[in-house]
């Protein structure tokens, strides 16, 4: 591999990861880019007319059984990622490649506390609030990879949860830190008093 600055790392195998939308790369490496400037793979995760080369997760279109392509979202890339794994091991063992199948376990989103949206199951069965929260949380814990990570996370948001300090906000502009955003509760006398 060769990096803009001239220097050589000798490998064999290199992998790029990123997140939210292709990266400009996908311009720049001599393939056409499909949809939302991500690359078109086949149905193995490799691209078209270029052997060995693969693309996965946010900078690849995959399509699904059915043809359709799948959302961008953390479960596509995560078991595209294992499966795709799997093939590259294939293929250096001589073996056919696999075309993917996705297994849909629902969508999630957090919005807050006690506040978040789901659709599980087969027939996409709407959840909300608290219920979906706490699904949220699970499903979330579940896919942390050792036990480790998950009493860390489960301390971190118990303290979060449970806790009154909070983080301090990341703000695009300086000013707003020195807003007073309990302003309304001090006018009205509902506030708490010094």
């Amino acid at each position: 591999m060769l990096l803009s600055d001239g220097t050589k790392i000798l490998t064999r195998t290199v992998i790029w990861a990123g997140g939210l939308k292709a990266s400009s790369l996908s311009d720049n490496v001599g393939v056409t880019p499909g949809h939302g400037g991500r690359l078109d793979v086949q149905p193995d995760f490799s691209v078209k007319d270029f052997p060995g080369v693969y693309a996965l997760g946010d900078f690849a279109n995959i399509t699904g059984a059915d043809g359709k392509p799948l959302p961008q979202l953390a479960s596509v890339a995560e078991q595209s990622g294992k499966w795709c794994a799997k093939n590259i091991a294939a293929a250096i063992a001589g073996e056919p490649e696999q075309p993917f199948r996705y297994l849909d376990k629902g969508i999630m989103a957090m919005i807050g506390r006690n506040a978040a949206v789901a659709e599980v199951g087969e027939h996409r069965h709407e959840l909300q609030g608290s219920i979906a929260f706490a699904a949220w949380l699970g499903v979330h814990a579940a896919l942390l990879t050792t036990a480790r990570a998950k009493v860390e996370t489960f301390v971190e948001w118990g303290w979060d949860y449970f806790g009154k300090a909070h983080a301090d906000p990341i703000l695009d502009r300086a000013s707003q830190i020195d807003i007073n955003w309990n302003d309304e509760e001090e006018e009205t006398g509902s506030g708490p008093k010094p």
